[in-house]
């Protein structure tokens, strides 16, 4: 096994040295500085990364950011990075990790990397990259988890952020709220008017004696509470494109019924 390993090492520093001598491509504004370890852990902690997640690192240097997600938090991960050098280097590590079989390196341009299948994306790139992606990172699906070592999105606000030793941003991709929803739970029919920035969401409701309140959207998950006279409605659902399920409790601790609500009626 060490010879075998020996010469896969070999080959692939060859390899690498043989495609950064024809590598070609676009100069970005990110310079290979590689992020403290203690700052990829807690990176991955913050998005909860586990065993059901892609995780794409954009910018992935040395690897260290997809092999901690698949040796620690037993995710699968795909890293992207244009010196042919550092992918060669990447999949070494991968290999001394022995977590090979569940990451792989691409040597590409970052904007020209599809993220469909990404559950988590990480990024230690600019400010001026970040904002470049973040058309493309707000299209991945409704809970797509976005987290980035120090730069942030610029006025999309992180859902959270930590500091420990560095600045660690967590985002959740909201889902598109906005518009006028019909809402029925029970014998009750309501107008929804709703306002969206980003995961930032304001609530009106037309044409009733009801007031909504506390309206939050992370990812795909929209809550809310309904005010009737001396009653809360406590609602708690998913959007699934024009179509919001889930359940209403009527008071604190009162019964749960189903809530549905579709948009454009």
């Amino acid at each position: 096994m060490g010879a075998e390993r020996a010469l896969l090492c070999a080959a692939l520093l060859a390899q690498a040295r043989l495609l950064g001598a024809q590598d070609t491509g676009p100069v970005h504004d990110a310079p290979y500085i590689p992020s403290p370890q203690i700052t990829v852990e807690e990176m991955l902690r913050l998005a909860q990364v586990g065993p059901g997640d892609v995780v794409y690192d954009l910018g992935s240097g040395d690897g260290r950011v997809v092999i901690t997600a698949a040796a620690q938090f037993g995710a699968r991960g795909v890293g992207v990075e244009r010196d042919a050098a550092l992918v060669a280097q990447s999949r070494i590590n991968a290999e001394r990790a022995g977590v090979a079989a569940r990451v792989r390196f691409l040597q590409q341009d970052l904007f020209a990397t599809g993220l469909a299948e990404a559950t988590v994306v990480t990024l230690y790139l600019s400010p001026n990259l970040n904002l470049r992606l973040r058309p493309a990172l707000l299209a991945l699906a409704p809970g797509t988890r976005i987290v980035s070592h120090s730069a942030d999105l610029g006025d999309w606000p992180p859902d959270r952020k930590t500091s420990i030793r560095k600045d660690v941003l967590l985002w959740i991709v909201p889902a598109r709220v906005a518009g006028r929803w019909r809402a029925e739970f029970g014998s009750r029919r309501l107008d929804l008017d709703i306002l969206q920035r980003y995961q930032g969401i304001s609530m009106q409701v037309g044409g009733a004696a009801t007031q909504a309140w506390e309206a939050r959207l992370e990812g795909e998950r929209l809550s809310f509470v309904l005010v009737e006279k001396e009653t809360a409605f406590y609602v708690d659902a998913r959007v699934r494109g024009d179509l919001l399920e889930g359940l209403v409790r009527r008071g604190a601790t009162g019964p749960r019924e189903a809530f549905s609500a579709k948009r454009g009626q």
